[in-house]
C-alpha cells in the first residue's frame, strides 16, 4: 500500500498514526502557473518552472526535482495493491487531485482510494492528531472508473485556454466531491466584472483598509476571508499575489523591506488600491497583469474574461 499525501505537515502526522504501507508527498503548486489540457506529466507543461520562479520565488532546479519525485511516486503506485490519495476539499488540493486522477487514468493501480474530508469538518489534514487521521483512513472511499473519468474531465476543463468548461463544472453533477465548489473558487481568481480584482486581491485590500499590516497577520486575514478560505492558498501564494499587486504602472500596495523574506514585510494599501477597492477605478485598467489562471492567460491584448460573482457567471470586459 502506498499513501500519496498532500504536504509535509500531513506527512508529519501520518508518520505517527501507525498506518500500514509506505508514503510519499506530492509537491507541485498546480493551482498556479501555465498548465495544459491532456498533459499527463508536469514536464508536458512548458513554462511552469520560469513562471513559478518569477511569481512564487520557487527555485527551478528544486521544482524539477519535485516533479521527478511526483512522477516516481505515481509510478510506484501502480506497483502496490492499493494507492491511497490524501487531499482536502479546497481548490489547491482539488486541482492536484484532478491532475493525479488524469495521470492515473492511463494506468490505474489495482485499487485506488481517496481520503478527502470537507474543510468544514477538518481544518487541515496536517493539523490533525494521529488518531483522527487514522480514523479518516478507515473511512476512505474506493474510486471507480467513473471517478477517474470525472477527474480527467475536471483537469482538462481547468487546463482549457478558455474558462467556459470550468463554468460548466459548476452546473454539472460529477461523481467526485467538491468539483462544483472548486470550479467556483477557481473562477473567482479571474478579474471581476465589478472592479477587475480577483477574490484574493480584494481580500488583501480590504484587510489593509484601516492601516498597514505585517505579513503574518495579513496572511491570516486574507486566508480567513469567506471568499478565499476554500482556495487553500499558502503563504507562498499570498506572497506572490502581493508581489504582483506591488508591480505595474499603478501599484495597489506598497511593501516595506520588499527585498527581504515575506515574514519581514509590512504591507500598506496605496491610493490606487483605495480607488479600486472603493469602485472608483478598475484594477485591470490602472495596473494590467500578465498571469495564468489555470489554462487561461490573463494579459493585455488577449480575450478579457471576467467573473461576475454576484450572478455566478462568466462575462467579458467592455
Amino acid at each position: 500500500m502506498l499513501h500519496l499525501l498532500n504536504g509535509d505537515a500531513t506527512a508529519a502526522v501520518f508518520a505517527r498514526a501507525g498506518l500500514p504501507g509506505e508514503s510519499a508527498v506530492w509537491r507541485d503548486v498546480l493551482m498556479e502557473g501555465p498548465v495544459a489540457a491532456g498533459a499527463v506529466t508536469a514536464d508536458a507543461m512548458p513554462g511552469r518552472p520560469a513562471y513559478l520562479a518569477e511569481r512564487l520565488a520557487i527555485d527551478p532546479e528544486e521544482y524539477g526535482r519535485a516533479s521527478r519525485q511526483n512522477e516516481a511516486a505515481l509510478a510506484r503506485g501502480a506497483e502496490h495493491d492499493e494507492l491511497v490519495l490524501w487531499f482536502e476539499q479546497d481548490l489547491f488540493c482539488a486541482v492536484t487531485l484532478w491532475f493525479v486522477l488524469a495521470r492515473l487514468a492511463t494506468r490505474p493501480p489495482a485499487r485506488l482510494s481517496l481520503v478527502f474530508p470537507e474543510t468544514s469538518a477538518v481544518k487541515g489534514l496536517g493539523a490533525l492528531a494521529p488518531e483522527p487521521l487514522a480514523a479518516l483512513f478507515g473511512e476512505r472511499r474506493v474510486l471507480d472508473p467513473d471517478a477517474l473519468t470525472a477527474g480527467r474531465a475536471a483537469w482538462d476543463a481547468y487546463a482549457s485556454p478558455t474558462p467556459a468548461a470550468v463554468e460548466r463544472l459548476i452546473r454539472g453533477d460529477a461523481p467526485l466531491p467538491f468539483v462544483a465548489g472548486a470550479a467556483r473558487c477557481h473562477l473567482g481568481r479571474l478579474p471581476s466584472t465589478r472592479d477587475g480584482l480577483n477574490e484574493m486581491e480584494r481580500a488583501v485590500l480590504a484587510a489593509l483598509r484601516d492601516g498597514p499590516l505585517a505579513f503574518a497577520p495579513l496572511f491570516t486575514r486574507v486566508t480567513d476571508d469567506e471568499a478565499v478560505r476554500r482556495h487553500g492558498a499558502g503563504d507562498v501564494q499570498v506572497a506572490g499575489t502581493l508581489r504582483e499587486m506591488r508591480g505595474g504602472p499603478g501599484p495597489l500596495v506598497g511593501i516595506e523591506r520588499a527585498d527581504r523574506a515575506p515574514r519581514e514585510w509590512t504591507v500598506a494599501i496605496t491610493e490606487t488600491g483605495r480607488d479600486v477597492l472603493d469602485g472608483r477605478a478598475d484594477r485591470m485598467t490602472r495596473s494590467p497583469v500578465d498571469r495564468w489562471v489555470g489554462g487561461v492567460r490573463v494579459a493585455p491584448g488577449l480575450p478579457a474574461w471576467r467573473w461576475d460573482g454576484r450572478r455566478v457567471r462568466l462575462a467579458h470586459a467592455a
